[in-house]
């Protein structure tokens, strides 16, 4: 990239519990995030100290993770997809102060045996992402690469993996699905290459699809050598996943790590180990956008990581107050 400090997204979409959950209060969550323009909105709120505050950011930082749009998909599990996906970024569109990004980690698109139509799906979701303006990062999901290693992808979107720096955060897309559940040696050696220029004490995010933990094997829901990977982050002291995959919230706290799973905006999946199968449930008549959403993080001068997790049925029902 041009500027390793800045997002090279100028007319494209880049290459791009220790816990304390708690409900807060509708006007409570939208002045904290959202602003007056966002006002009866609701969600969850977790707060999480994993920045020392001597190790902050520059200067406030800002980032939407999205996950799981599967454009393309047709089915009951969600009947419109991309009109979930448009009550998420009409959300994002309020957000006040602006997100500095976007990433998105992963299923961007539901899989296809056709290349054509892989490229198309892809197309279809950077012209929905670009219409915010926001600089936009990506990472690869089974499936937009499982089937051909990610050469479409490559094609659409950038390269697999990648890393960037802005306002003294350090930021590191990994590709642990294209060739499988794994990142693989050539990865690795180009992240242990990466890393050396790396500072240990600077805050420092990984975005990756599927988790670099061990959550449920029998449903792929793990990276094969996540261990290995995170074995060349072990100088860092302040570091944190941010994943998707698994169509849900979780989270999962190491000695040094915080690792964070997303709502999608596609369909939601059960707890892992529920059932024996992984099976997608049709979608709800009386409640079609129960646990989707999209996540907002802030990282402080402080080097306090705030998470926001905001449901698309709180953007919807402001959306129809709003036009009423």
């Amino acid at each position: 990239m041009a500027n390793p400090e800045q997002p090279s997204l100028t007319s494209g979409v880049s290459p791009g519990k220790h816990l304390q959950d708690s409900l807060t209060s509708r006007r409570q969550f939208l002045r904290q995030f959202l602003g007056a323009s966002f006002m009866a909105a609701g969600g969850i709120w977790m707060r999480d100290k994993v920045f020392a505050s001597s190790t902050g950011p520059s200067q406030p930082l800002r980032f939407v993770q999205l996950s799981d749009t599967h454009i393309g998909y047709q089915g009951d599990a969600n009947r419109d997809v991309l009109g979930s996906l448009a009550i998420a970024l009409g959300a994002i569109a309020l957000l006040d102060p602006k997100p500095d990004f976007i990433v998105v980690t992963g299923d961007l698109t539901q899989g296809t045996s056709q290349e054509s139509e892989r490229l198309k799906r892809f197309q279809t979701f950077r012209h929905h992402l670009l219409s915010l303006h926001i600089p936009v990062y990506t990472v690869a999901g089974e499936h937009d690469a499982l089937m051909d290693q990610g050469q479409s992808y490559e094609k659409a979107m950038g390269p697999l993996y990648y890393d960037f720096r802005l306002h003294g955060v350090q930021f590191y897309a990994l590709d642990n699905v294209s060739r499988g559940f794994f990142v693989g040696e050539k990865q690795r050696q180009w992240l242990k290459q990466r890393l050396k220029q790396a500072n240990p004490m600077a805050p420092t995010v990984i975005f990756c699809h599927a988790p670099l933990y061990d959550v449920f094997s029998p449903w792929n829901w793990y990276t094969y050598d996540a261990h290995e990977v995170l074995k060349l982050f072990a100088p860092f002291h302040h570091l944190s996943v941010f994943f998707g995959h698994v169509h849900q919230l979780l989270s999962h706290q190491g000695s040094f790590i915080t690792q964070y799973g997303a709502m999608p905006t596609s369909w939601p999946l059960p707890e892992p180990g529920f059932l024996t199968v992984l099976e997608r449930w049709p979608q709800s008549t009386s409640d079609p956008y129960m646990g989707l959403g999209f996540r907002v993080v802030d990282i402080k001068n402080a080097g306090l990581v705030q998470i926001q997790n905001v449901l698309l049925q709180d953007a919807v029902n402001l959306r129809r107050r709003s036009s009423s």
